[in-house]
């Protein structure tokens, strides 16, 4: 029998991981943080490790009627004009508004009275389509069109981190570019040698965290995360694993199941794809035992009868795909990739501002909300400044646990 329970470490709140050893306060963005691994691999303690799903508590609902002094994008106000000073993002001004678009037609609003929706934007996906990148400019780009906010968009995709973002650095001069990033980035241009960097960008904001699912082909013979384990234990190298990029979140979320029972991420046989789209069909054909991707990815297929899930890495079983949480199963670890916004670094700072405007008029809307629900997405939002200082302590700590696994030097 193979152990699966992971140390609980008290970490302050963080960037990769928070775990949290005091209650919360009242009122705290963060609902709780989850727990991760610092265990001896070859004798050395794995010092940095600490991956977590975080869930922030959603926007407050639309029926609220909120005071200027307390107000927050969305929320609904009672006299057209009234000004809530430094209330929106950056410390921008909300004014009651009655909104013109979207769901909330008609009703008078917290919003942004200068705020342009978009005309087209042109999103660069970093994976290959079908994969976690794409799926989740969609996702935003067909929210933002129920809403009023965009017109139309496109999703040019590139196959790894630093194809899709050395062509997003490339782009000189552009108001209508933005690119999805998440997890998997820093580590896909670290382990491909790339200098590039998200910190470089302007971060727009953080919008969502997606659990991890491990799938296998209906007839596998792995009816359990346990019978997965126990295999990986007995012999690392004849279990062919596949995901995302080299280093990226699916790959972590493989070396951290791995560390719990003793094998080092190096031993493993994962094998790197460039998105859901390439990595399904192997699965669903037994080309690899087992495919590990984000929940939204697999779960078309699972509905179809196609796979079954081992396990997924939220807390709590997931109403958009069918299968036990890790741990359901025994194993003490819960895990998610965040995805976020950037935008070019030479984006005016006017423009830059309206971008931040739209993004979080949007996160405010009964769209965006639904979209959430239906893919099983949590809602991590952080956006402006807090994102941007986020994102570069993220960076660094994404990193040091790629190091620690010893995934790069």
């Amino acid at each position: 029998m193979v152990s699966k329970t992971l140390p609980k470490l008290p970490y302050r709140y963080g960037p990769l991981a928070i775990i949290l050893a005091k209650p919360i306060p009242r009122g705290h963005h963060l609902l709780r943080g989850v727990s991760m691994l610092r265990k001896k691999i070859a004798g050395a303690v794995i010092a940095s490790l600490a991956v977590a799903m975080v869930v922030t508590v959603s926007p407050q609902a639309n029926a609220a009627l909120k005071a200027a002094n307390v107000a927050s994008v969305g929320d609904q106000c009672v006299k057209a004009g009234r000004v809530a000073k430094a209330r929106g993002v950056n410390g921008s001004d909300l004014t009651c508004t009655n909104v013109k678009t979207g769901t909330s037609a008609g009703s008078l609003l917290w919003w942004y009275a200068d705020m342009k929706p978009f005309g087209s934007v042109e999103w660069v996906s970093s994976s290959a389509i079908g994969g976690g990148y794409g799926t989740t400019a969609i996702a935003i780009g067909e929210a933002m069109k129920k809403e009023g906010l965009l017109k139309d968009y496109t999703v040019t995709y590139k196959t790894n981190a630093p194809l899709g973002l050395g062509y997003f650095y490339d782009q000189k001069g552009r108001n209508d570019l933005l690119l999805i990033t998440g997890f998997a980035m820093p580590g896909g241009l670290a382990t491909n040698g790339s200098k590039l960097s998200i910190t470089t960008a302007n971060a727009v904001a953080g919008v969502m965290r997606e659990a991890e699912a491990f799938a296998v082909p209906t007839n596998s013979k792995y009816k359990t995360i346990n019978d997965l384990m126990a295999d990986i234990k007995a012999n690392p190298k004849t279990v062919a694993i596949g995901g995302g990029n080299y280093g990226g979140v699916d790959h972590v979320t493989v070396a951290t199941l791995a560390a719990t029972l003793g094998v080092k991420a190096l031993d493993l046989n994962y094998i790197p794809y460039s998105g859901g789209g390439s990595l399904v069909p192997d699965v669903i054909g037994g080309r690899v035992a087992v495919g590990v991707s984000g929940t939204s990815e697999f779960a078309s297929y699972v509905a179809a009868g196609k796979m079954r899930i081992l396990a997924v890495t939220s807390p709590k079983p997931l109403k958009v795909i069918k299968g036990k949480t890790l741990v359901q199963q025994g194993v003490d670890l819960t895990f998610g990739n965040w995805r976020g916004i950037l935008a070019p670094s030479d984006l005016p700072a006017a423009d830059l501002l309206n971008t931040l405007k739209v993004i979080d008029a949007l996160h405010s809307t009964q769209s965006w909300k639904d979209t959430l629900v239906a893919k099983s997405w949590i809602d991590e939002y952080r956006a402006g400044d807090a994102f941007s200082k986020w994102i570069k302590t993220e960076n660094t700590a994404i990193i040091n646990v790629l190091t620690d696994f010893k995934l790069i030097k």
